[in-house]
């Protein structure tokens, strides 16, 4: 599919420069693009490539039009004009409508007639499949479980029963929706097993990425908000539920019963304790462990940055001194005072 840098300037409300007939087909970064690709410059530290850059055209901010020699799109925010763009061109294949005569369905289930699913997958009694939903090989959707309009499961999906997943929802290969939460009462050093008797409730344009796990209410639902993006390999335990919009990178954990905000942010491998609050536009650095509620939202922090190692041994041993440290500075202090009150 080929669009004119007019059609694309149109279509992102923008002002563009140069020739608007020019053919777009594909996209690119500065450094790679080749004729017929659109790119973009969001970080001024790759300004010089625009001098160099074979793309034909390039989405910018007005104050760096003047360094393009190729055709430019003039926009705010480069980087989510270019979101905007790779939909548009998105080139990932679109299996045709139909159920492929190896998919096993149970019984009582509410198919619409415009989905797609793919071979080898079960789909259990009760199951409510809407329209435009894409259900991708070797996929399980379990007992009462619904997937709403236009959600699209990848190959090897896993959802368990009475799950319920929203509109226009992406959820990548492997990931794992409605498994048991981890629940267990110990009986002098035996545990015990708890069902998991809640369900998982995903809202809309939700994207889940590959090998993800969000584990079912022990009692209660867990939920995830409209709109909330989760990376690859991220854990969502029972019960925790996840406020609209909010986003957390990879290997991002939250434990049982925790409520995230909405509008948060959790970079990769940051770890939430079970049974807290976290604010509305929370932002979370990365390797992070979040282990208190908090009330307004901010920057937090607690992973320590990159070290030589020599430093890094020293400062181990200087942290496990800390509370001598701390002790002898408060006798000092103390002593000072009776010195100076003496004094005086």
């Amino acid at each position: 599919m080929a669009y004119t840098v007019e059609q694309i300037a149109q279509l992102l409300s923008a002002e563009y420069k140069g020739d608007g007939s020019c053919a777009i087909t594909g996209l690119a970064s500065l450094d790679k693009a080749q004729p017929g690709d659109i790119s973009f410059l969001s970080d001024v530290k790759y300004k010089e490539q625009l001098n160099t850059t074979l793309a034909s055209c390039v989405l910018l901010s007005d104050n760096a039009s003047a360094c393009v020699a190729s055709n430019a799109i003039i926009v705010k925010d480069p980087y989510l004009a270019f979101a905007h763009v790779a939909q548009l061109l998105d080139s990932t294949p679109v299996p045709a409508n139909g159920i492929h005569s190896s998919v096993v369905v149970g019984e009582n289930t509410n198919i619409a007639d415009d989905v797609s699913i793919a071979a080898g997958c079960v789909i259990d009694d009760q199951v409510i499949i809407e329209q435009g939903a894409i259900i991708g090989a070797n996929c399980t959707v379990g007992q009462g479980a619904k997937v709403a309009k236009n959600t699209r499961l990848y190959p090897n999906v896993t959802v368990y029963h009475e799950v319920q997943i929203g509109e226009n929802c992406i959820i990548q290969s492997g990931a794992v929706i409605g498994a048991d939460g981890f629940g267990y009462a110990n009986d002098k050093g035996v545990w015990v097993r708890i069902p998991q008797t809640g369900s998982v409730i995903i809202g809309n344009d939700v994207d889940i990425g590959a090998n993800a796990c969000i584990d079912r209410g022990a009692l209660n639902d867990t939920i995830i908000g409209h709109g909330v993006k989760i990376d690859n390999l991220c854990h969502i335990a029972h019960n925790v539920e996840v406020g609209e919009h909010t986003a957390m990178a990879g290997f991002t954990g939250i434990a049982g019963s925790a409520k995230v905000g909405k509008f948060c942010t959790f970079s990769g491998r940051s770890s939430i304790l079970g049974h807290l609050s976290i604010a509305d536009g929370t932002h979370v650095t990365a390797c992070s462990l979040i282990n208190r509620s908090n009330a307004e939202p901010g920057v937090f922090s607690s992973g320590t940055g990159m070290q030589d190692n020599k430093s890094w041994r020293k400062n181990v041993a200087r942290f496990r001194q800390l509370d001598d440290m701390a002790k002898s500075l408060k006798r000092l202090q103390k002593e000072f005072e009776k010195l100076k009150g003496e004094s005086s």
